[in-house]
């Protein structure tokens, strides 16, 4: 593939699943298994696995994640337990993102609460 060719693949979908109650976790994963079947690429944001045990489903849904480690915030034991409850195998690999400015944080709940019906 030439630099500027359009990709070849189908599009990627992204699926915000961020705060998601237990409840809704089955149908999510439901909608991101028949996607992918359907050759779809599809990434789905989750929350932390250790606050919110909910997103663990989805994570195990997927054909392969990636672990995002927030410096300054994020302990290495909740790394090391998330790895392990999704499985190492299952890891294309890492990234790290620095801490949140107090005005990224105001940002984010605002969004959050205009999120929330």
């Amino acid at each position: 593939m030439e630099a500027g060719a359009p990709y070849p693949e189908p599009p990627l979908r992204l699926v915000d699943a961020t705060g998601i109650e237990p409840a809704g976790a089955p149908r999510m994963v439901q909608e991101v298994r028949r996607r992918v079947e359907q050759g779809e690429r599809v990434i789905v944001v989750i929350d932390s696995l250790i606050t919110h045990p909910a997103s663990l489903p989805l994570a195990l849904a997927a054909d392969t994640a990636l672990l995002v480690v927030t410096l300054g915030e994020t302990d290495f034991g909740s790394a090391q337990k998330t790895l392990a409850l999704v499985g190492e195998d299952r890891f294309a690999g890492s990234v790290t993102f620095p801490r949140p400015t107090k005005k990224q944080k105001r940002a984010a709940a605002d969004a959050a609460k205009k999120k929330k019906p």
